[in-house]
């Protein structure tokens, strides 16, 4: 089942916490989901990384948005 959501970018939790502020100022519904999970995290020390979904109609808004805050991506 398609729930209309694609894949906008994947940064480590700092860094997304920051868009999805950005998201939301824009009114951009969005979802995130961990990469890697707390257990596996703790186990191993790395920093979690959340992977940010974006309606496909808000995709080339939050592309740009994107850009904007980080301008060396590649979306």
């Amino acid at each position: 089942m398609s729930t209309g959501y694609v894949p906008l970018i994947e940064k480590e939790a700092m860094w997304a916490e920051m868009l999805i502020e950005v998201l939301k100022n824009n009114h951009i519904p969005y979802v995130s989901q961990p990469v890697y999970g707390a257990g596996f995290t703790l186990k191993t020390g790395i920093q979690e990384r959340l992977s940010i979904l974006v309606p496909a109609q808000y995709k080339e808004k939050a592309d740009a948005l994107v850009q904007e805050l980080f301008p060396s991506e590649n979306t």
